[in-house]
């Protein structure tokens, strides 16, 4: 059994390691602090059957009252208009998980370049991109996806279509694995106690899991112990001190 004790201290260790997590910021780490509460204290209600999203949405959001009409109280038939007391708490609560759901994100398209190799010297032609020519590629091994872009010139336009082609043609000829995870999570690794893939699914019903990349070791420093045969004495011999007589 958990002592009092042993239960706050554990508390606040997951919260120092939530703080101290750069990936867990803003209204996502008020969500975390809110259910590693109900984990570690069991308060104000224990994570279990009876724990819902809408009790979180409670805790972190208050009860934000969203009327699901706009009618007036002078228009008939006013008094059978219900609303929902946390209904834009919930809804904002599933905004803030559902940006965390653990699944594979593509880079961003916002600063290519065009890509094709230059002739007589190295590197690639480097103008902006134009926007009709930029597509994003599928690597057929990782499943993995990103952008390729092209500027306004001949040359450059031919040699993206001639990429764009053949990557769709290897792409047909081979089964293209779903690409690892490489966003979202954070409060997973942070609150391993909730079922959050059955978080994940309920919030989008066409998740799966994704499959996940080599998952990241922290180093461990460790004690490199020395010959115990080895002379800890200095090589050279300390230098003696001269009381030089005379001065003032």
């Amino acid at each position: 059994m958990t002592t009092p004790n042993a239960a706050f201290r554990a508390h606040e260790h997951r919260c120092q390691a939530m703080l101290a997590d750069p990936d867990c910021v803003g209204e996502l780490l008020l969500v975390g602090l809110a259910m590693a509460r109900s984990v570690d204290l069991d308060w104000p209600t224990p994570i279990g059957d009876g724990y819902r999203l809408k009790d979180v949405a409670r805790a972190v959001y208050g009860n934000i009252r969203i009327y699901t009409d706009l009618a007036l109280p002078a228009t008939p038939g006013w008094q059978e208009r219900r609303f929902h007391a946390t209904s834009g708490a919930y809804q904002r609560l599933l905004a803030v998980l559902r940006a965390d759901i653990r699944r594979y994100t593509p880079t961003d398209s916002s600063l290519v370049d065009c890509g094709r190799p230059r002739v007589r010297t190295d590197g690639t032609c480097g103008r902006p991109a134009s926007p009709n020519h930029l597509r994003r590629l599928i690597d057929p091994a990782t499943g993995e996806r990103w952008w390729v872009g092209a500027c306004s010139q001949t040359a450059c336009k031919a040699w993206f279509a001639a990429v764009v082609e053949a990557n769709r043609a290897e792409c047909a000829t081979h089964d293209v694995p779903v690409p690892a995870a490489n966003t979202g999570g954070v409060l997973e690794r942070h609150l391993p106690e909730i079922d959050w893939w059955k978080v994940w699914s309920h919030i989008d019903d066409k998740w799966s899991p994704p499959p996940e990349a080599e998952p990241f070791h922290r180093p461990r420093l460790q004690l490199i112990l020395g010959d115990a045969d080895v002379d800890p004495t200095p090589a050279r011999p300390r230098p003696e001190l001269v009381a030089l007589k005379g001065g003032w």
